[in-house]
């Protein structure tokens, strides 16, 4: 039988405050690559396709609005500080882009963007790390004051590569995005010192494109309204689902009474109910360079500081 999983991790928007992880260069800000040691939630727009409902059999492709993680750098544009509560509502919309220029500390996980979903090491202990075909997860945060659990991806394993394979060809079946943003983050993949006989995997996601009765999508919406909205939420109480309210860790849901796939069902008729598309499949972001004269900035200050120092 399918493992049904609610996986918990922070669901918290890193505050906006320039100087505080944000940065302004000309009339854009930049909210910098995660160096906190903790994850965040971000309110993205991005392109990419989506489903109305499963009687869809045609997806169409946009700009879509969705809660996610993305530690890189993004652009942000922030909402009125007269916005709703920010602990339940985004504080601004982050439109992702990838540089190294200057790299934090965080990866991306569950990274969505790219022709599947892709899921390398977050909670991967105990029976995460035996995944079969067909295991449902739901990542999302539970908020215990709020009755809430909040979704942000749905994820139907569909297949699973070793860490040690990943090591051995240096990555080379996936993009470059993707192995700067999440893999060259960890040991247990590309970043030196790269551990030995690690049994992390990286699951890959089943499609709409491979099953469309039963796959991985994200709720999204086309617009992102005034103050952006709510995520997508099953009540802790709900008993289809029988869910933790511990915020942390994860849980096997195994007494629903539901199996993965009614179970997965139900979360697309809550989509439905709480006026969510089904977001499939999303475009990789971008190059793009607009950090490249702080790096130079920082070559020159660090070359002055040096110089300063070692003068007689």
């Amino acid at each position: 039988m399918c493992m049904k999983i609610q996986l918990n991790h922070p669901g918290k928007q890193k505050r906006f405050k320039i100087g505080n992880g944000y940065i302004r260069i000309g009339s854009n800000i930049i909210r910098e690559w995660n160096n906190d040691n903790v994850h965040y939630r971000k309110f993205i727009q991005n392109k990419g396709y989506y489903l109305d409902n499963l009687r869809d059999s045609s997806p169409k492709y946009e700009d879509l609005y969705f809660w996610g993680e993305w530690e890189g750098n993004s652009f942000f544009t922030p909402f009125a500080p007269t916005s709703p509560n920010f602990k339940i509502f985004p504080n601004g919309i982050h439109r992702p882009f990838h540089s190294t220029v200057i790299r934090g500390n965080q990866n991306t996980d569950p990274y969505i963007f790219g022709k599947d979903f892709k899921y390398c090491i977050c909670q991967q202990t105990g029976k995460m790390l035996n995944l079969q075909r067909n295991d449902l997860i739901l990542f999302g945060t539970v908020y215990p004051s709020l009755n809430k659990f909040y979704i942000d991806t749905i994820f139907v394993v569909k297949y699973f590569i070793p860490s040690t394979h990943v090591q051995d060809t240096k990555g080379v079946c996936y993009s470059q995005v993707y192995i700067e943003e999440t893999l060259e983050q960890l040991n247990e993949y590309l970043r030196p010192p790269i551990r030995t006989n690690n049994p992390h995997k990286i699951y890959h996601s089943k499609t709409w494109w491979d099953d469309k009765e039963y796959f991985s999508f994200v709720p999204c919406k086309l617009s992102p309204g005034q103050n952006g909205f709510e995520r997508l939420y099953i009540f802790l109480d709900n008993t289809k689902f029988q869910l933790s309210r511990n915020p942390r860790g994860k849980c096997y849901l195994i007494n629903s009474p539901l199996n993965s796939r009614q179970l997965w069902r139900e979360v697309v008729e809550l989509c439905q109910q709480q006026g969510f598309k089904l977001g499939i499949k999303f475009d990789e972001p971008q190059f793009d360079n607009c950090l490249n004269h702080l790096k130079n900035y920082q070559i020159q200050r660090n070359y002055r500081i040096t110089k300063r120092c070692w003068q007689p």
